[in-house]
């Protein structure tokens, strides 16, 4: 097929999808529902991800290059697709649009005071759809790019803060006293969710160990996070994390390197490589509903981006503040949970049973002509 990715680029991704904004705001976020305690959730919200990523590629494979699209109304019938789907649009745009009006609220409290939101949001979303214009291989190379270079540098900035912070702040690693669990597994689940990219990705025969990608790519994520959390804590100290919202920014500009003095000063650095991460996180789920929403009205995909870059910047500038669209996102996160662990393992479940029927109906089949062809002897 012309726009077949490579396992590798697939699996980064993922990782575009899955590293976005919330990086920036997981220490406090995680801190406030789990103490020192919180690298568990994280754990378990991968080691979660992981067995859904699993079913989703198997799914994948069981319908050589076909989206949910195409396969899911051959599980669920087309009327029950068809509402998922438009429920699968409403997220992500929800999801995406929120994210660009969060960014544009960081920008302006960070790097640009004078800039309106609007005018931010504006160009992020229009730099996003343009790239959605090119090809689905030119959106993997992106991933490939953008992905590798957020990798080292999370991984060398988290090692850097670790060199300057004081583990005795981080102590108790395991804490289990005063948790919401139902809340930290929300928190943890909705900084992961994004492997439902895959779903719209057609996967063939050259994609045969994709999860193996997936897996590694996920595990590093999760890497990223814990050292992210833990790196925060040992600098700040849990008692003083929850009091910020952008944690990882506050955190990074308390970090000066004597020796290098180009680098005194991390967060100029740290925001290029941030604004790469959000960027991806943006394009691949806005990729997911323009990909779904052409397909389901069958329009032309420039008019189809064009008319969803208008819907979500009503969207995204709609909430009059920036706590109420933090909690509308929050409530968001539940239904992204649900696209990208329940749908995935209900599919399955149909599948399984599809394909018992189908046994029995060949078993069934193969004995009545039998049985003809002794009645006829």
């Amino acid at each position: 097929m012309k726009d077949t990715l490579t396992n590798k680029q697939i699996a980064f991704i993922v990782f575009g999808a899955t590293a976005g904004y919330a990086i920036i705001s997981l220490p406090k976020s995680i801190g406030e529902t789990a103490g020192t305690g919180g690298w568990i959730f994280i754990v378990i919200g991968i080691c979660t991800m992981i067995i859904s990523s699993y079913v989703i590629v198997y799914l994948g494979h069981s319908f050589p290059n076909k989206t949910i699209f195409e396969y899911m109304p051959l599980l669920t019938g087309k009327i029950i697709s068809s509402l998922i789907i438009i429920i699968i649009i409403i997220y992500e745009i929800i999801a995406y649009s929120f994210i660009i009006r969060l960014t544009s609220e960081t920008i302006k409290l960070t790097m640009l005071i004078q800039t309106p939101v609007w005018a931010l949001a504006v160009l992020i979303g229009s730099v996003a759809f343009y790239t959605l214009t090119k090809s689905l291989i030119t959106l993997g190379r992106i991933a490939e790019i953008f992905g590798l270079i957020v990798i080292i540098w999370a991984i060398a900035i988290t090692i850097t803060i670790f060199t300057q912070g004081n583990l005795t702040n981080i102590k108790p690693i395991f804490e289990f006293r005063d948790i919401d669990y139902i809340e930290g597994l929300s928190v943890a689940a909705f900084s992961m969710v994004g492997i439902d990219l895959i779903t719209v990705i057609p996967i063939n025969k050259a994609n045969k160990k994709l999860f193996r990608h997936v897996l590694i790519i996920l595990l590093i994520v999760c890497l990223i996070y814990v050292l992210i959390i833990e790196s925060c804590i040992s600098i700040m100290g849990i008692e003083n994390i929850v009091h910020y919202d952008e944690t990882l920014y506050a955190t990074v500009r308390r970090i000066e390197l004597a020796d290098l003095q180009f680098l005194k000063r991390l967060d100029s650095v740290f925001i290029i490589v941030w604004l790469m991460a959000v960027y991806c996180s943006i394009l691949y789920e806005a990729y997911i509903a323009t990909t779904l929403f052409s397909k389901l009205v069958k329009g032309k995909k420039n008019n189809i981006l064009l008319l969803t870059l208008f819907l979500s910047l009503i969207v995204c500038l709609a909430p009059p503040s920036i706590e109420i669209t933090k909690n509308i996102l929050r409530y968001a996160s539940y239904v992204g949970v649900f696209i990208n662990v329940i749908l995935p393992f209900i599919l399955l479940i149909l599948l399984i049973i599809k394909k018992h029927r189908k046994k029995i109906s060949t078993e069934i089949s193969k004995k009545y002509y039998k049985g003809c062809h002794i009645n006829e002897t």
